[in-house]
């Protein structure tokens, strides 16, 4: 079982030399958020031609991926833009709301600029995202009549999963307006959306039967579009159809079962948790070795911080030897980031612990914190001090830094993915 607070870093610290005591209570100094990477040129070894491009797009997820695979979305949805692939510059869009395309961090008005491209070259997501960027003011000037009237605009011309963008910006402008929800306007958003085949309509469409907002009130209408959106690849109604099973007893826990695991593998951290979850209660007996951990690792890639420290708790033992110096304190930066308060105090005391002894001289101290600055995601602007530092404590005689920099020799040039 994963331990309630992490206390078994300080394997892998003594390991690099510093002894530390138990676990903080105080929340951190310096709350994490993932270091932007650099700008760079679309590279045509991403993909040949706008056809190759647009093909890859389609052919990998794109939501709530590993660093690795982020960066490789992102040089992929650089490429298919200069090409003119529509949705190639609507997801370009989409990471730079995130901040992850240039070293500057979020670049709205650079996304705005990005979906009304999309839009114009014929992408309905396109058109819906740039009518939300007009609906919040992210950009450019905020106007809500023109961004309705866009919203409308991009389901009825494009429908699909322009249609369930409109209902949930139609639902975030009633919250900010603080007015009643135009609840059968959005239901009728949602049918139009899932009768073209979008899941996340469909989704939002069984949430308004199981609630009976807009319409009236049918659980089993509800389960039907689940199932629907979830065979259309939403794995958030997948997590939704599993749990409406597993309230029905024991008799449904196999299928229920089959929904939350096709749930985690579309992307849903609340399905990823729950997977990761039943796991650990029956202590990993379904599961060898190997198969348990890439659960966990998908898990953790996907958004579920319960993944990452159960894959810490399964390598924290192995020697440093046999694993990567930067993934244990990485899996807990990662647990940290996805909301998990006591990996972020944990984090913090070894840093407040470390800093003063290696001020002092200490190599193995600065070598804990280069490792754990270098450990993606990274904070802003870690990646040169992490760097000083651990050659620093190489220079010092700290073995464990020297393999470290070694690793990053190797490592990060390439934009493959390891699955281990």
């Amino acid at each position: 079982m994963v331990s309630q607070a992490p206390c078994s870093l300080s394997v892998v610290l003594l390991t690099l030399g510093l002894a530390l005591g138990g676990c903080a209570t105080a929340p951190p100094r310096t709350p994490l958020a993932p270091e932007a990477p650099s700008p760079a040129d679309p590279s045509p070894e991403v993909c040949k031609d706008a056809t190759d491009c647009r093909e890859a797009l389609r052919a990998s997820p794109r939501d709530t991926l590993s660093e690795c695979e982020a960066r490789r979305r992102v040089e992929l949805a650089r490429r298919a833009c200069a090409l003119n692939v529509a949705e190639g510059c609507t997801e370009l869009g989409r990471w730079e709301t995130r901040g992850l395309v240039k070293a500057g961090g979020v670049d709205f008005a650079a996304a705005s600029g990005l979906f009304l491209r999309a839009c114009t070259l014929g992408d309905g997501e396109g058109c819906a995202l740039k009518a939300l960027m007009t609906l919040r003011g992210q950009g450019e000037a905020r106007d809500a009549v023109a961004a309705r009237a866009g919203l409308q605009d991009a389901c009825e011309r494009f429908p699909g999963i322009s249609c369930g963008l409109a209902v949930e910006g139609l639902a975030e402008e009633t919250l900010r307006e603080g007015t009643a929800p135009e609840w059968e306007w959005m239901a009728l958003f949602a049918q139009r959306g899932c009768d073209a085949g979008d899941g996340l309509s469909c989704r939002i469409l069984g949430e308004a039967f199981y609630s009976g907002r807009g319409v009236a009130q049918d659980a089993d209408k509800a389960a039907g579009l689940y199932a629907r959106a979830c065979e259309a690849g939403d794995g958030e109604a997948c997590t939704r159809q599993g749990m409406l099973l597993r309230a029905e007893g024991p008799w449904a826990e196999p299928r229920a079962e089959q929904l939350l695991s096709r749930g985690c593998e579309l992307g849903s951290p609340e399905a990823c948790r729950l997977t990761v979850l039943e796991t650990l209660d029956s202590q990993g007996r379904q599961k060898n070795t190997a198969d348990r951990r890439a659960l966990y690792r998908h898990a953790c890639d996907r958004g579920a911080a319960l993944g990452c420290l159960a894959l810490y708790d399964e390598l924290r033992d192995e020697p440093l030897a046999l694993r990567p110096v930067f993934e244990l304190p990485g899996l807990l930066k990662r647990a940290c980031l996805l909301g998990a308060g006591q990996a972020c105090e944990f984090l913090d005391e070894v840093t407040q612990a470390a800093q003063p002894r290696c001020a002092s001289g200490s190599a193995s101290a600065c070598g804990v914190l280069g490792v754990l600055f270098l450990s993606p995601p990274l904070r802003q602007g870690e990646s040169t001090e992490g760097e000083r530092l651990l050659h620093a404590a190489c220079e010092g005689g700290d073995l464990a830094s020297c393999k470290g920099l070694s690793e990053l020799s190797g490592a990060s040039a390439d934009l493959t993915c390891r699955s281990r």
